[in-house]
C-alpha cells in the first residue's frame, strides 16, 4: 500500500480511467456478468410497466392436457383438429412450435399399407375384380389412420401456419457454402436475401447441420423459422438470433419468420443490413454483430394469454379467443419442456419467449443500443476520470463522499431512466466501477497519507516523550517521567524503561508507586521479567517498610531505614545508592553508600526533622542545617573527615561524608584496653591542631567526645560531626539523646552559655583524660550532681587512677579542664603546642633511656 503513496492523485485518475477504458473496449467476461445483472434489474423493471401485445395467445401441451389426453407425443390428428378448429375461427396466424421431423409411427397404418401393397399386386397377377371392394375398404382406413397426412391436410387448408426447424450450430466448412441437399432446398426458399455489402461487423450466428419437418409439412406451410435461442455468458436469454448463416443462406428465426407473416411481407420485402438490423419493410429491427435483438419482455408471469389444449380441442374456449390473433402451439408440461432462464424468470417456456420476439417485432418496441451509446459511454468515463483525477483530490473528504455518491446516484439513475423510458441500455458497471475504484483509491491514498504524516508526527512524538521521561527520570521526578512513558505504545523497549523507572521508585522507596508501575507493564505483558513477584513482595513489604515510618515509642521506633524488606533494587538518598547499615547516630541512621558517578564510597548520615523536632520548629532547624553542614563542607583538614555533600530526599536530610575504614576512640576507654600514654599524646596533639584549624575558620564543634574521634587502620585520626552538634543540641524532643553524653560538656555548655572553640577545649580534655585513665573527670548520679560536677568540683588528679602519667602531662591536662574559661587554653593551638613539647620531651628521655641501655 505504501506505493500507492509515490502515484500522485493525477496520475492514479489516469490510471483508473485508462483501466476501465481498455475494460469497456473489451468487455471481459466477468464485468459483462456484472453489467448483465445490472441488465435484468431494469428489464424487471420495464417489463412491469409493459403491456403485452394483445393480439397473440398461446396454447399450452400442458399437465392438465397431458393428463387427459395420454402420454407424450399424441398422434398428430390432435395437432389437425387444432389447426382446423383454429382456421374456421379466424385466427391470423397459427405458429406450431413443435418440429415434426419424423412421420409418425403407427403400426396399425404400416400393416393396412402392407396388405394394400399385396392385394394390389394380387389383382395384377389375377385380374381378381372381387378384390376392388376391399381394396377400397384398405384405402379408406389408410385415410383414417394416416394423422400425418391430417397434419398436412389442416396446416395447408388453413395456410397461415408458421412451422420451426432447428439448426446445429457451428462453423461449417466453407467448401459447403452454397451446396444444399435435395431435403435442405427448402433452406434457399426461406432464406431472406442479402442485398447490402458484407462487412467485417457482421457475424452471425453459424449452423453446421439442420433438423426440418417432414417435407409435406414443408410444403404445406406458410413459412419456416428456427428456434435456436442465443445464451448469453450466464446462460440467459437476453437476445433473439433473427438470423442464423447455413451454408451461405440466412434462414430468419422462428419468431421473425412469424412476424413477416403477420405483417404481410415477403422475404423480398425484408432486407438484412450487416451489423446494424433488419429491414422490415420500411421499419429497422436494431441488432448487433451477430444479428441478435435484444428482447423486451412483458410482465414477470405469463404476459400473454394462455389456453390448455385440452380445453381448446374440447371446445371448451370461445371461438372469438383466437379471432384475428397470432396463435402459439407449444409446450409447457413438465417433462416435454426445456424452461429457458430470462431477466425475468428462470422457467420461462420457448413458446413465451417467441410471443415476447414477435410483439417487439410487430410492434416496433425494441431495447436500442446504437453506435452512438458506446461513444457516449467513453465520454461518461473521461469526465469521471477528470473528476476523479482533478476535482477529488481538491475536496475534503465528506465533500468528496458525497460528490462521489451523487455521480454514482447520477449514473445509476440517469442509466435506469433511460432504459425503462427510451429503451436504450447503457452500460452502468464501467462507470460505477470506475467511481469505486477511483474513490476508495484516491480515498486510500488520503488516508495513508494522512496516516503516514500522523505517525510520523506519533512517531516524534513519541520520541520525544520518551526522551522527556528519560530526562525526568534523570532529574529523580519520576511521577513525571512515568506520565510521559505512558504516553508511549508499550513495546520491549519501553517495558525495559518502565521496569528501570519502577526500580527508582524502588529506590526512593515509594513503593506504592513502583507498584503502579509494574502493575502498568502487567496490563501489557503479564509475565515479562519478574513483575509478578515483585509485586507480591513489594505490596507485602509496603507495611512493614521501615524507611519512612515514623518512630514509636522503642529506640528503633525513633530511627529510620531505607533498605525496603523485601527489595532488590538497591536503595537512595539523593543520587547515591545505599550499601548497608553502619549505625545508629543520635539523629538518625548512618550508612555506607557510593556516588555511582564517580564510583566514590561515602558515610551518610541521615536525619529526620520530623521526628527530632516541634513542627514549628522544622523550618528554622531545616535552615541552619543547611547552613552549618555547608560550613562544616569548606573544611579541608587531614585531621577532620571532609564532607562531600549535603542534601534532602523527601522528608530525610542527609548529609555524605568522607568515609572511614577504622573505629572510635570509644575502646580505648576501657581500663585494660588503653592507648599507650605517647600515642594518647600524639593522637590529641593532631586533634588540637584540626580543632584549632576549625575554630579559626569560625567553627565550634560543641561535641568532642570519644565517639566523634575515629582511629584509621592506617593510624590516622579524624575528627567527625563538625556542623552536626549544634543541630542536635537544639532539639527539644531529643534531650535524653543529647544528656546521653553530657560527660564532655564544659561548664558553659552545662550553664547554657554561649560558647566557644574554648568550649571544645574543655571536652577535649575530659577526652585526654579518659583517654589516659579508663575513668571519666566528673561522674554524679543525676544529671543535675554530674552538671554540678562540672560546673564547680575539682576534678580528681589522672596519676589517682594512673600513675604512670607524667606530671607535665597532668599540669595540661588541669589547664584544659579549668572551669574558667579564661584561665583555660584560650586556643586548641596553645593546647597543641604543649602536648607537641610534651612528646618532644618524653621521645627525648626514651631515646636517651635506650643509648644507656644500649651502652
Amino acid at each position: 500500500m505504501k506505493q500507492l503513496l509515490r502515484i500522485s492523485n493525477l496520475w492514479l485518475g489516469v490510471i483508473v480511467t485508462l483501466l476501465m477504458l481498455v475494460l469497456t473496449v473489451a468487455h471481459p467476461d466477468f464485468i459483462e456478468s456484472i453489467e448483465l445483472k445490472t441488465y435484468d434489474l431494469r428489464m424487471r423493471l420495464i417489463s412491469q410497466s409493459n403491456e403485452y401485445f394483445k393480439d397473440i395467445a398461446i396454447i399450452t401441451i400442458d399437465d392438465d392436457s397431458i393428463n387427459k389426453l395420454g402420454r407424450w407425443p399424441w398422434p398428430r390428428s390432435l395437432f389437425a383438429r387444432v389447426i382446423d378448429f383454429l382456421s374456421k375461427n379466424g385466427a391470423t396466424l397459427v405458429g406450431l412450435n413443435i418440429i415434426f421431423s419424423e412421420p409418425e409411427e403407427n403400426t396399425g397404418l404400416k400393416e393396412i399399407r402392407d396388405l394394400i401393397r399385396f392385394v394390389e399386386e394380387s389383382r395384377v397377377h389375377n385380374s381378381d375384380s372381387n378384390a376392388d371392394p376391399f381394396l377400397k375398404r384398405l384405402v379408406e382406413a389408410e385415410i383414417r389412420l394416416d394423422n400425418d397426412a391430417k397434419l398436412v391436410q389442416a396446416v395447408r387448408s388453413s395456410n397461415n401456419v408458421v412451422l420451426p426447424v432447428f439448426f446445429k450450430l457451428g462453423l461449417y466448412h466453407e467448401q459447403k457454402r452454397g451446396k444444399l441437399s435435395p431435403k435442405e432446398s427448402v433452406i434457399e426458399r426461406f432464406s431472406l436475401p442479402f442485398i447490402r455489402e458484407e462487412s467485417p461487423l457482421f457475424v452471425p450466428f453459424q449452423a453446421k447441420g439442420v433438423t426440418l419437418p417432414i417435407p409435406p409439412l414443408v410444403e404445406a406451410s406458410r413459412g419456416l423459422g428456427h428456434l435456436n435461442l442465443d445464451y448469453d455468458i450466464d446462460g440467459k436469454t437476453r437476445r433473439d438470433a433473427l438470423i442464423v448463416d447455413y451454408k451461405g443462406y440466412y434462414f430468419p428465426s422462428y419468431p421473425l419468420q412469424m412476424a413477416m407473416s403477420y405483417l404481410g411481407l415477403t422475404k423480398n420485402d425484408v432486407e438484412v443490413v450487416p451489423g446494424i438490423g433488419i429491414m422490415l419493410g420500411s421499419q429497422l429491427v436494431p441488432t448487433d454483430i451477430s444479428m441478435g435483438m435484444l428482447i423486451r419482455y412483458a410482465g414477470l408471469d405469463r404476459a400473454f394469454p394462455r389456453y390448455s389444449f385440452f380445453d381448446v380441442i374440447n371446445g371448451k374456449i370461445t371461438p372469438d379467443a383466437f379471432k384475428d390473433k397470432i396463435v402459439l402451439i407449444g409446450t409447457t408440461a413438465a417433462g416435454i419442456y426445456t424452461p429457458v432462464s430470462t431477466p425475468i424468470g428462470n422457467n420461462m417456456p420457448a413458446v413465451e419467449i417467441s410471443a415476447n420476439v414477435i410483439s417487439n417485432l410487430v410492434n416496433q418496441d425494441f431495447i436500442l443500443r446504437p453506435d452512438w451509446v458506446f461513444f457516449l459511454e467513453l465520454g461518461l468515463l473521461l469526465l469521471l476520470g477528470a473528476y476523479i483525477s482533478v476535482v477529488m483530490p481538491r475536496l475534503k473528504a465528506n465533500v468528496s463522499a458525497l460528490t462521489t455518491l451523487a455521480f454514482f446516484a447520477l449514473v445509476s439513475i440517469g442509466g435506469t431512466l433511460v432504459f425503462v423510458l427510451k429503451g436504450i441500455w447503457l452500460k452502468l458497471t464501467y462507470p460505477i466501477l470506475q467511481l469505486v475504484i477511483g474513490y476508495t483509491l484516491i480515498t486510500s491514498r488520503r488516508f495513508l497519507s494522512t496516516e503516514e504524516a500522523k505517525t510520523k508526527v506519533e512517531g516524534e512524538s513519541i520520541e520525544t516523550n520518551k526522551m522527556l521521561g528519560l530526562s525526568f527520570q534523570g532529574q529523580g521526578m519520576l511521577d513525571m517521567a512515568f506520565e510521559k512513558f505512558r504516553k508511549c505504545p508499550v513495546d520491549d523497549e519501553m517495558k525495559d524503561l518502565l521496569y528501570n523507572l519502577a526500580l527508582d521508585f524502588e529506590r526512593k522507596r515509594m513503593i506504592n508507586k513502583a507498584v503502579a508501575v509494574y502493575e502498568y507493564i502487567q496490563r501489557h505483558d503479564k509475565n515479562y521479567k519478574n513483575i509478578n513477584e515483585r509485586i507480591k513482595t513489594l505490596s507485602a513489604a509496603e507495611a512493614s517498610m521501615m524507611l519512612g515510618s515514623p518512630g514509636g515509642a522503642s529506640e528503633e521506633g525513633l530511627l529510620s531505614t531505607i533498605i525496603t524488606e523485601g527489595s532488590s533494587a538497591k536503595p537512595t538518598l539523593g543520587r547515591y545508592e545505599i550499601i548497608e547499615e553502619l549505625g545508629k547516630g543520635a539523629m538518625g541512621m548512618v550508612y555506607k553508600g557510593k556516588d555511582p558517578k564517580i564510583n566514590r564510597v561515602v558515610a551518610i548520615k541521615t536525619i529526620r526533622f520530623s521526628d527530632n523536632f516541634d513542627p514549628e520548629q522544622i523550618e528554622e532547624m531545616r535552615e541552619r542545617f543547611y547552613r552549618e553542614a555547608e560550613t562544616a563542607g569548606r573544611l579541608s583538614h587531614p585531621n577532620i573527615v571532609t564532607i562531600y555533600d549535603v542534601g534532602e530526599d523527601y522528608d530525610l536530610a542527609y548529609i555524605s561524608m568522607e568515609f572511614l575504614e577504622g573505629e572510635d576512640l570509644e575502646k580505648y576507654c576501657k581500663k585494660g584496653n588503653l592507648l599507650p600514654i605517647r600515642k594518647v599524646i600524639h593522637y590529641m596533639e593532631k586533634i588540637c591542631d584540626a580543632l584549632d584549624y576549625a575554630h579559626k575558620n569560625n567553627i565550634v564543634h560543641r561535641d568532642i567526645k570519644p565517639a566523634n574521634i575515629m582511629l584509621l587502620k592506617d593510624g590516622t585520626i579524624k575528627v567527625t560531626d563538625f556542623g552536626i552538634a549544634r543541630i542536635t543540641t537544639s532539639s527539644k524532643t531529643q534531650t535524653g539523646v543529647v544528656l546521653g553524653t553530657p560527660n564532655y560538656m564544659s561548664p558553659e555548655q552545662a550553664e547554657g552559655k554561649r560558647v566557644d572553640g574554648r568550649s571544645d577545649i574543655f571536652s577535649l580534655g575530659v577526652v585526654f583524660y579518659q583517654l589516659l585513665t579508663g575513668e571519666l573527670p566528673f561522674k554524679g548520679e543525676t544529671i543535675a550532681s554530674l552538671m554540678y560536677q562540672i560546673t564547680h568540683a575539682p576534678h580528681p588528679s589522672p596519676k589517682k587512677f594512673n600513675p604512670r602519667i607524667p606530671s607535665a602531662c597532668v599540669a595540661i591536662i588541669d589547664k584544659a579542664l579549668e572551669k574558667d574559661v579564661k584561665k583555660r587554653y584560650q586556643t586548641a593551638g596553645a593546647f597543641g603546642r604543649h602536648l607537641a613539647l610534651l612528646g618532644k620531651k618524653m621521645d627525648q628521655l626514651a631515646s636517651q633511656k635506650m643509648k644507656k641501655q644500649a651502652s
